[in-house]
């Protein structure tokens, strides 16, 4: 055997102890990181952790979460349809109001409607949704898990055999997923109707020729589009507000610093997951882009 060989054989030999695995090459990796990058990723890989959990024990049993996903949806619309609906109502009359205004100047006043499917299906009725859900439900339930996780209940649960992630995570997080969906639409159709009276009675366009254009311009693609965005997006701010509250540590302080970090990330998750479905689906459906 050559020195070389020998040398390689010695370091990376067969013998027990001598041979290094790959995940601690790959933990090793890490660790030589920026703590900034270093940290995001952890981030990253605890909520992919979760969410296959979530995954994983929703499908290996689906039976037996459903009663306490319904009560958390009953709860998620006793607390959440006001700010939802106040916000994407509030921002539509405005919005259209100004847009009928600039139309008008050009003698266009029925084309407002165009104005509309951009403005609330692509962005008003899911942005809007998703900030709502997070700041209130979002916050709620990190609150929740975060002050379960201070006072040491999880731990007793899973002392007790309880399935933390099924017992408290699968239910809520289905829950938000359930409800923002079900939020952005009722909102795209109070978008519509606020629309429909900054154009009709605030201005002097008929209903015809408002609904007109509107359904002229309101494609499959683009309804879909809202369904998948909304969809992800309450998927994650369940994910991220589970993981930030079961992780939550040092008291009520600590609490509160969970709360407010998942209420950040949500927000920002939502334009992250907002321009990317944009992106997505204008790039595969051109004729989107075209005004009727």
């Amino acid at each position: 055997m050559s020195p070389v060989a020998g040398a390689i054989s010695g370091r990376h030999g067969s013998r027990p102890g001598q041979a290094r695995a790959l995940p601690e090459l790959g933990a090793d990796a890490v660790a030589r990181l920026p703590s900034p990058l270093r940290r995001l990723l952890v981030e990253i890989g605890q909520l992919g952790q979760l969410l296959g959990q979530i995954f994983f024990t929703a499908v290996r049993n689906p039976r037996g979460y459903w009663l306490d996903t319904l009560d958390e949806i009953y709860s998620m619309l006793r607390y959440c349809w006001i700010p939802v609906f106040v916000s994407i109502g509030g921002f539509v009359f405005l919005m259209s109001n100004y847009s009928y205004n600039l139309v008008s100047l050009i003698g266009a006043q029925s084309r407002v409607s165009t104005y509309l499917v951009m403005a609330v299906t692509r962005e008003i009725s899911p942005f809007c949704t998703g900030m709502a859900v997070a700041g209130v439900m979002g916050a709620a339930m990190t609150a929740d898990l975060g002050a379960r996780r201070v006072r040491e209940e999880l731990d007793a649960m899973r002392v007790l055999g309880v399935d933390v992630v099924r017992t408290l995570v699968l239910p809520r997080v289905l829950a938000i997923t359930v409800m923002t969906v079900a939020f952005a639409l009722v909102g795209l159709l109070m978008g519509l109707g606020m629309g429909l009276t900054a154009a009709t009675v605030v201005g002097n366009s008929s209903v015809a020729s408002f609904m007109g254009n509107f359904l002229s311009i309101m494609t499959t693609p683009e309804l879909v589009g809202l369904l998948a965005k909304i969809a992800f997006t309450g998927l994650f701010i369940g994910v991220i507000c589970a993981k930030k509250g079961l992780t939550a540590s040092g008291g009520p302080e600590g609490v509160g610093k969970a709360v407010n970090q998942a209420v950040v990330i949500c927000f920002i998750a939502v334009w992250i997951i907002n321009f990317n479905v944009n992106a997505i689906m204008l790039g595969l459906n051109p004729d989107m882009l075209v005004n009727r």
